[in-house]
């Protein structure tokens, strides 16, 4: 198990996103664990639903790389997005001058 220790020493640089089209999600290997974008893909259209990152790697650029990686998928295959994620509306948000003509849709529950 990786420590906040060595955490600190972490660097996103060379982390590299796989698209597991199986269990639909794009993952991110870290140490022992995972961070994860869960979505729904079928036919043009596309749900982000929930990204996951292990609690040592948050606030460290690991849910922004796949939040970037998830949208210039969708750009890039233009497909209609819905997003159900608070973190990936906000980062949308705050870059969607990367993605004009992108369709979306926003789908959040006030609890999250």
């Amino acid at each position: 198990m990786l420590t906040r220790a060595g955490a600190r020493l972490f660097s996103t640089k060379a982390l590299a996103v796989v698209n597991n089209v199986a269990k639909q999600q794009f993952t991110i290997t870290l140490a022992n664990d995972n961070a994860v974008l869960i979505y729904k893909e079928k036919g043009k259209n596309i749900t982000f639903e929930h990204t996951d990152v292990p609690h040592v790697f948050q606030g460290r650029g690991v849910g922004r790389i796949l939040a970037k990686y998830a949208f210039d998928h969708a750009y890039k295959n233009h497909l209609n997005v819905t997003c159900e994620c608070h973190f990936l509306a906000k980062y949308f948000k705050e870059n969607q001058n990367n993605y004009k003509g992108l369709n979306i849709t926003f789908n959040l529950e006030e609890n999250e």
